[in-house]
Parts: structure tokens; C-alpha cells; sequence
């Protein structure tokens, strides 16, 4: 004879347990939240969540720094591919070519404004910034 609990009607086992061993396990959603706290689940997810959100902070500040060390050759290329594709579209879209080279240096400008920025300091001033850090040896864009 089978250990699995027969239907009734069929003579089937039932794929459905019994209210006896039903009873005798505490619920699911019980048995995770338990191995959750024995585990300390939240205190290791905090930890991961203060990690990753350490990394992301130090990747932004990188891009930062590259965008604002590279603005110059950033500022080149934008100009060069705003004259390639003026010339091809024989300047009938100048003015939507237009702003979009302003969003995108805009963007830029954004993004190089994160350098060494943390919660409570402003851009480039950063704990090894020296007294001029905040001024931007790039001239403004005219966007």
C-alpha cells in the first residue's frame, strides 16, 4: 500500500496532503520567515544594499572625473558629429540638431558635476580637493 493519502471517490492517491500532515507542518510562509531570522537575512541585505549603494556612489564619481578631465575632447566630437550630420541632411534639420547637441551637453555637464560629490559636499570637493577644486579649468558651454 502506497504511504500517499487516497481519494475517496477514485482509489487515487491525492496529490493533496492530508489534514493530518497538514497540521503537523507549520505553514510555509512560517518556515521561511523563520529560516529568514535565523539566517539574519536583514541585517545581510542592508549590508549588501550599503555596499552596492558605496560602489554606484564611487562609479558616478568616476564618470565624473573622466567626463570632466575629457570635457574638452567630449566638446570635439559633439561638434564634429553636429557638422556630419548637417552637412548630410543639407542643414534642413538644424534646429533639432541643434537641441539635441544642448541636451547632450547639458548632460555632460551634469555628469561631470558629480566628481568627487558626496551627500554633503558640493562637486569637486572632495576630501584631497585642492583650494581651487571647484573652478573648472573648461569654459562653459554655449548651449
Amino acid at each position: 500500500m502506497s504511504d500517499q493519502p487516497s481519494d475517496p471517490q477514485s482509489g487515487q492517491p491525492s496529490d493533496q496532503p492530508s489534514d493530518e500532515s497538514r497540521s503537523a507542518r507549520p505553514p510555509l510562509a512560517d518556515s521561511i520567515r523563520a529560516k529568514m531570522e535565523e539566517y539574519d537575512v536583514d541585517r545581510h541585505l542592508g549590508d549588501l544594499a550599503s555596499t552596492l549603494e558605496g560602489a554606484v556612489r564611487q562609479g558616478v564619481a568616476k564618470a565624473g572625473s573622466l567626463v570632466h578631465e575629457h570635457k574638452g575632447d567630449i566638446d570635439r566630437l559633439l561638434e564634429k558629429a553636429v557638422g556630419v550630420v548637417d552637412r548630410h541632411t543639407d542643414g534642413k534639420h538644424a534646429d533639432r540638431i541643434s537641441q539635441v547637441r544642448g541636451s547632450l551637453e547639458r548632460g555632460v555637464d551634469r555628469i561631470a558635476e558629480q566628481r568627487d560629490a558626496g551627500p554633503d559636499k558640493g562637486p569637486a570637493a572632495g576630501p584631497d580637493a585642492g583650494p581651487d577644486a571647484g573652478a573648472s579649468d573648461v569654459p562653459p558651454s554655449n548651449g
